[in-house]
């Protein structure tokens, strides 16, 4: 059994479910199922210090007890709003953000996490054990923390770690000397202390951050600083795709020493029960698409909407939060925003719906396409080559900039429904075996040969040139 410790902040603080908690929740599954003791880094916060003194003041539990800690713990990391804007634009935003950093910063637990990381204050590990007998129930989205044996309290954590990137203060330093594999779920600006014989592993979903033009200088100037700070320290980097690990080593080719690997997202697959398509009654069911989307403009949500202004035949259900995009004036009727809604009613409406859709400019995976898979849901995608390697021949392609031609994409996976759901159910145990969360933990934790990664590596490399080629050429 292997001791692990996860440092996440999609986990470890109340967060937005975006790509990397889903990415860490089955990774979690995965290595929970294997067997192994998994102990997770949770920032604790002036919030979290308030609804402990809360429990504390009924005084029917003694002071010390570890069900007032668990209360809090869970309430706090509970507290998300999934509607609430992520993003805000100019001012606005600048303004929110140096508030939010500015209330941190005055906080006890920012000042902790501080004077911890100049050494004038020594780490010390507090840890909770996570025994949830006396909670009533656990709420959906917080399921995947029964999983964990134990959390470890860090004052401050996240919310230092992008302060002392800005201000080049040292990082906030952790205690991880117990423990076999330090797992890092995205960069992140941590100093580690640890056992000589204990591995980091650091997973980079994508390089977007840099590369994305639409992105601001400080989103930039932080995931550059955090990148620097684990890639310095990891003994192994697991990339989501062989696209991101490609574009790693071409960008950075400073670190092509550091050995990699390629660790894909995963959903939950049943072979057993492969789902059919919906049924047909004496009345047609109205057709319906689904996309998945965030506030961010590679996400193309725009050019989806104006494509389904052209297709009156179909609806449009958008998942996620989109911005301002839902309060534009005279919106198409067959268009319909949803918001975040929760895991279960999220896959009955990808399971409901006659095909997904993926319009991103630029993506490190593409969740939602192995969601689809797993919902027998045909997939309508970008032309790009991240969605190449990830869907292959079961996807339907389109020019993401092109609203004719996301609109042909429609209109063929309507006319052949029963062709693409039938050709995902022949590769149903193939997909399960690639993105069934039950293969995460061993392609995250097994010996791979340098050989087998090469191998991969070159093979996308090829399948780049090819479709680099055909674009040039106006195929």
């Amino acid at each position: 059994m292997t001791k692990i410790l996860v440092v996440s902040e999609a986990l470890g603080e109340p967060n937005h479910k975006r790509g990397i908690f889903h990415f860490t929740r089955e990774l979690i599954r995965s290595l929970a199922g294997d067997g192994h003791q998994l102990t997770l880094v949770v920032e604790t916060t002036r919030r979290y210090r308030k609804l402990r003194r809360r429990q504390q003041r009924t005084r029917l539990l003694p002071q010390d007890s570890r069900l007032i800690e668990l209360l809090a713990l869970y309430r706090f990391l509970d507290e998300t709003d999934m509607n609430s804007p992520i993003m805000r634009g100019g001012l606005r935003r600048t303004v929110d953000w140096f508030k939010h950093k500015l209330k941190a910063a005055t906080s006890l637990e920012f000042i902790i996490a501080f004077l911890r990381s100049v050494r004038l204050l020594p780490t010390s590990v507090k840890l909770i054990e996570n025994r949830t007998e006396g909670l009533e129930y656990i709420p959906t989205d917080l399921r995947h923390l029964e999983l964990f044996g134990d959390f470890l309290l860090e004052p401050g954590f996240y919310s230092y770690q992008d302060t002392s990137a800005l201000t080049r203060l040292p990082p906030p330093r952790v205690d991880a000397r117990d423990y076999d594999v330090i797992l890092i779920d995205t960069p992140t600006r941590v100093a580690i202390k640890r056992h000589p014989s204990a591995k980091v592993i650091c997973v980079v979903h994508d390089l977007l951050p840099i590369t994305d033009l639409k992105l601001d200088d400080i989103a930039t100037r932080l995931f550059l600083s955090r990148l620097l700070t684990s890639v310095h320290q990891a003994d192994e980097l697991a990339f989501v795709s062989n696209y991101s690990m490609n574009r790693f080593r071409a960008l950075l080719p400073q670190y092509a020493h550091i050995p990699t690997r390629v660790v894909y997202p995963r959903t939950c697959f049943d072979v057993a029960e492969a789902p059919l398509a919906p049924v047909t009654t004496a009345v047609p069911a109205r057709p319906s698409f689904v996309v998945i989307v965030s506030n961010e403009p590679r996400k193309n949500l725009a050019a989806v909407i104006r494509a389904f202004r052209k297709l009156p035949e179909a609806d449009l259900i958008v998942i996620g939060y989109a911005g301002g995009a839902n309060q534009a004036r005279n919106q198409p009727k067959n268009v319909r925003f949803s918001g975040y809604v929760d895991e279960h009613e999220k896959v009955a409406l990808i399971a409901g719906a006659h095909g997904l859709i993926m319009p991103s400019l630029a993506e490190g995976f593409g969740v939602p396409i192995i969601e689809a898979f797993a919902a027998n849901t045909p997939v309508l995608c970008s032309d790009i080559a991240v969605f190449r390697e990830v869907a292959g021949e079961l996807a339907d392609y389109f020019d993401p900039f092109s609203t004719e031609s996301i609109c042909a994409s429609v209109r063929r996976v309507l006319a052949q429904q029963e062709q693409w759901r039938e050709r995902i159910r022949e590769r149903r145990t193939e997909l399960a075996e690639r993105f069934g969360h039950h293969t995460q933990a061993r392609d995250l934790l097994s010996h791979r040969a340098a050989p087998e990664i090469a191998a991969a590596a070159a093979a996308l490399s090829a399948a780049m040139v090819t479709f680099h080629s055909a674009t040039a050429h106006g195929v």
